[in-house]
């Protein structure tokens, strides 16, 4: 059975903006579709080589069905740039990603590696290329000094003052910058803290058209810090958790190509009211993000006063 959607892209922007100084304008039509091959895979030591999706772009407004996303055809392959040997990559059809089958090869700390992706996306043959480089090792939370694991809903201290979940952590070497992914595990009506000080109800923010996706997940980043000084904090402020229970925090130490998507895919509107791409770091007819990152995790668990 297939599944249709309305859509003018696909994962990410696959439409040409042409815009004006000041004040944007923006022209589309049939005639500004190109196809693209849309990555978006990251790479992590220690870690199967998984979840590389390889999809398509379409034109704005084609009815399309779910199934025709993936370029489950298309010809994947990472090649290690110190060894020089390339490993192919293949289709799970049931994930719909591509990843390495074999046991005989691991992503390693500091090195780089290059995706090349060949892919017919309508009638036209497509290239993709894009270099990472893995962070080196070094990145690890300090559980000493990071403030996790159970903690009352806006806690204080003896002073009085509130204590806020905090991860203090060593930073990694090369990372081009940090993110702290922040995810409630048990997001729901009966988990949400109606006791928040905006007042906020959860059936007055969906009826307003916010999803609960939007409360159960949010992210902090930072760039580089105290170079003397190898550790660095991400504080999680009390506005970003929506409900009581356990919460995962995962930190990430990601490359340049990380950063650059992070920091670009969702934002094409300066200030100034000027409109401009994403940067994706991909050559030829690609669009997306192929990055790296370390990982380390800890979790946090919001009780009821």
């Amino acid at each position: 059975m297939k599944h249709f959607i309305q859509t003018g892209t696909i994962a990410l922007l696959g439409i040409l903006l042409f815009f004006s100084c000041g004040t944007p304008t923006i022209s589309v039509d049939e005639s500004t579709y190109e196809p693209k091959i849309v990555i978006n895979g990251f790479l992590i030591p220690d870690h199967p080589v998984s979840k590389i999706k390889i999809n398509r772009n379409f034109p704005l407004g084609q009815t399309i069905a779910i199934d025709e996303i993936p370029l489950s055809g298309a010809q994947v392959q990472i090649t290690d740039m110190e060894s020089g040997m390339s490993y192919p990559l293949s289709y799970n059809s049931d994930s719909a990603w591509f990843e390495y089958d074999g046991d005989d090869w691991a992503i390693a700390y500091g090195k780089s590696y290059r995706l090349d992706v060949t892919a017919t996306v309508d009638g036209q043959q497509l290239q993709a290329v894009s270099l990472t480089t893995v962070p080196d090792a070094g990145l690890k939370i300090d559980r000493l000094a990071s403030v996790y694991g159970d903690l009352t809903y806006r806690q204080l201290n003896t002073q009085g003052k509130l204590v806020s979940p905090l991860v203090v952590y060593e930073q990694s070497p090369n990372a081009a910058f940090y993110l702290l992914s922040i995810s409630a595990l048990d997001a729901g009506f009966s988990s949400f803290i109606y006791e928040n000080p905006m007042g906020q109800k959860l059936e007055k923010m969906l009826e307003r058209g916010r999803k609960i996706e939007e409360l159960q997940y949010s992210g902090k980043w930072k760039r580089p810090d105290n170079q003397n000084n190898s550790y660095s904090f991400i504080e999680v402020n009390w506005f970003r958790i929506w409900f009581y229970g356990p919460y995962r925090l995962v930190l990430y130490a990601g490359d340049q190509n990380y950063y650059h998507y992070y920091n670009t895919y969702n934002s094409v509107m300066g200030m100034d009211g000027n409109l401009h791409e994403p940067i994706f770091d991909i050559e030829g007819d690609g669009i997306g993000v192929f990055g790296a990152a370390v990982t380390d995790t800890i979790y946090l668990n919001i009780l009821r006063p």
